[in-house]
């Protein structure tokens, strides 16, 4: 039976979780990854493969940059490559270290550490040698299986130090002294771990289950041939004996097994010999270290020429005004000696200059050289402003060396913006569209700004409220567990029953915040659907149960219409239905009745394949101006207090989640008609 202590370290342990970004790293491995970053990355790729700490630490900087890394073919090296030095070097030069001089009964970390490398250099030659096995998914699999037990020995060492001590290293008899005396398992931390970071399937599988000692047990398992490879790998870097059910589920021989454990035996020798010597930074490497993360002072003179083209343009700015604001900017904020942007404006050519007094303007006939600008010597920079592949003018500038531009990726930013700036003033577009150019273009966002299809096209005001939403529900979790948890226990506690009243209020208020954030992560961050074929008129009334035990006594006039005999649809059934309730809600707030009627109807596309479902009320309806911000998050044309204005917000989140749409018709005093496409079933 477990004990109260264990469950009070399984709490401890699923709340730190929440937080965790990262496991911390070994000092040594930190230190090697710097020295290889200043060395121009020069084997930062070997050195993530043999370090789980050191390649999640990569693997969650790639996230927070937008970049998608291939988990079927992944090469860390050219992963590496893809980040930028300072964001690397920042991020290994302020990881959590472990305290490896006063760790509790010093906990091998560097053994910990070996073995995984062993071990997914095991699963890579086993799943190379073994039909149908993904070897990159098998690596990192291999790599990560610990991932678990460094997190737990980051968080709770003395407890951890004591049962591999008493377990030494037979997985199985550390698992029942975890579970006995934590609650929780290793493995089981490191598949919420996975999860939390994104990683595949397959591998969130493999961290979690290759310990079962049956191989039966996971026959029917999905992605149970990587797992039983991971346990295999980690049986032969342990230079244990193999089972042979698990070589003969893998089509392994003998022979086979015996030269993958010579291999894995000669590669762990070699990593343990090239982790012998401790890794100290010598004074070359700190400079190297501190000239490399100048480059974001860069990044602050961006965020300062942004602020400064933001408060000095206005709606009615003309194209040629905000160039010549820009110019002007260019050599105030970024220090530019002269500054000029020429403008194919319908084939007429308007150029205007500054080096930073007042702009000169002036017009040609065809594109003016730099000379005929007025730009001479040998500093002189002449870039293209181009988006979407359309060339709408060019941008000259005299670059003295101590100027900030003389950083290319500056200097492609601030090209980037400009572009996008003049573009959406010469489509005619307004001061809503010019504000969101410079929110797009903000260097404080951590998602990159892909350019799109069309010239006067911008990015979607709702990816900047998704990452705001997203942050605030994270930031907003944990004080109010905190708060729900406080005020439960005094509650237990009071005899007053005017106290406890009050505390029940906040007990309920707490519970609504709770909401709050959920609809927020549900609009911000869907998970990722669960596709599978199911029946539209299970999923509706899987809905209106839900619905009815929202509005509990109240009566509902909710009238179902050929929903019964639609064919199956391909959606996952709890996204796709919370979506039509959120529809549903909406409906019923329409009437000030909030009963309805609600109609919902279904009908079939079969040359296209879809499913249309209709939910149509007779309520208040929407204005041409609130319809066209009907999906918005927190809009509401509803008195405070009476909606939060998320309904269609999530609805339409949710539905494109799963590949299916929505649109919304709707006339003021006679109603709303909302039809949902879904994709059916092949």
């Amino acid at each position: 039976m477990t004990s109260t202590l264990a469950n009070v370290s399984a709490r401890r342990i699923t709340v730190t979780l929440h937080q965790l970004d990262g496991p911390a790293i070994h000092p040594d491995s930190a230190g090697r990854c710097i020295k290889s970053i200043i060395n121009n990355k020069s084997g930062l790729g070997v050195l993530l493969e043999t370090d789980p700490a050191a390649t999640m630490a990569v693997l969650n900087l790639c996230r927070e940059n937008n970049i998608k890394p291939a988990f079927e073919e992944l090469n860390f090296q050219q992963l590496a490559g893809e980040i930028p030095t300072n964001k690397l070097l920042k991020t290994f030069f302020s990881i959590k270290t472990f305290d490896t001089e006063n760790l509790h009964s010093q906990i091998p970390i560097d053994q910990i550490n070996i073995r995984s490398a062993g071990r997914a250099f095991a699963a890579k030659l086993i799943a190379e040698k073994t039909k149908g096995i993904n070897t990159s998914l098998a690596f990192i699999a291999g790599l990560l299986a610990d991932i678990g037990l460094l997190a737990m020995a980051e968080m709770l060492p003395k407890s951890i130090s004591a049962i591999l001590e008493e377990a030494k290293d037979d997985n199985a008899a550390a698992l029942q002294l975890e579970k006995e005396n934590l609650g929780i398992t290793h493995n089981e931390v490191a598949r919420q771990l996975v999860q939390k970071w994104r990683m595949p399937e397959a591998v969130a599988d493999s961290v979690w289950l290759y310990c079962i000692g049956e191989a039966d047990k996971l026959n029917n398992v999905p992605n149970n041939k990587i797992i039983l490879t991971v346990r295999l790998a980690d049986m032969l870097a342990k230079s244990a004996d193999a089972e042979a059910e698990v070589a003969a589920k893998l089509s392994l021989t003998g022979e086979d097994i015996n030269e993958i454990k010579e291999k894995t035996k000669s590669f762990i020798y070699e990593i343990n010999a090239a982790m012998q010597a401790p890794q100290k930074l010598d004074t070359e490497s700190i400079k190297q270290i501190c000239l490399a993360l100048l480059d974001e002072t860069a990044e602050q003179k961006f965020t300062d020429f942004l602020d400064a083209v933001s408060s000095s343009i206005s709606p009615a700015s003309s194209a040629m005004d905000i160039a010549g604001t820009i110019c002007r900017l260019i050599c105030g904020t970024l220090k530019a000696e002269k500054a000029g942007i020429i403008i194919n404006n319908n084939g007429q050519y308007e150029a205007v200059t500054a080096d930073g007094d007042k702009p000169q303007f002036a017009s040609f006939d065809n594109a003016p050289s730099a000379e005929e600008a007025g730009f001479e010597g040998q500093n002189t920079k002449s870039v293209e402003l181009e988006i979407s592949g359309s060339i709408i003018g060019s941008m000259m500038l005299q670059i003295p060396a101590d100027s900030p531009l003389a950083n290319v990726s500056l200097l492609n930013k601030v090209n980037l913006f400009i572009a996008q700036l003049i573009a959406i003033k010469l489509a005619g577009q307004h001061d809503r569209d010019i504000a969101q150019a410079v929110i797009d273009y903000s260097p404080a966002r951590k998602q990159t700004i892909q350019q799109q299809p069309t010239i006067a096209a911008r990015n979607d005001l709702s990816e900047t409220v998704a990452e705001i939403a997203a942050g605030a529900a994270h930031e907003l979790n944990n004080p109010l567990t905190v708060i729900s948890g406080r005020v439960q226990l005094l509650m237990q506690r009071e005899t007053d029953e005017a106290k406890k009243q009050i505390l029940n209020q906040i007990v309920e208020k707490t519970k609504n915040a709770y909401e709050i954030v959920g609809q927020l992560m549900n609009y911000a961050r869907p998970g990722k659907p669960q596709i599978r074929a199911v029946s539209p008129f299970i999923m509706v009334n899987n809905c209106l149960e839900k619905i009815t035990a929202r509005y509990m006594s109240e009566p509902l006039e909710i009238r179902l219409e050929n929903i019964e005999n639609l064919s199956d649809i391909e959606v996952d059934p709890e996204q796709a239905a919370e979506a039509i309730a959120q529809i549903i809600y909406n409906s019923l707030e329409s009437y000030e009745s909030g009963n309805g009627p609600v109609q919902i109807s279904g009908s079939e596309q079969k040359e296209q394949n879809l499913i249309e479902i209709s939910i149509k009320d007779i309520g208040c309806g929407m204005s041409e101006e609130t319809l066209k911000k009907a999906t918005e998050p927190f809009f509401s044309d509803k008195s405070a207090g009476r909606q939060r204005g998320m309904g269609l917000s999530i609805a339409s989140s949710l539905l494109k989640n799963n590949n299916c749409s929505m649109n919304i018709q709707s006339q003021l005093d006679k109603g709303t008609t909302v039809i949902i496409t879904l994709p059916k079933s092949a």
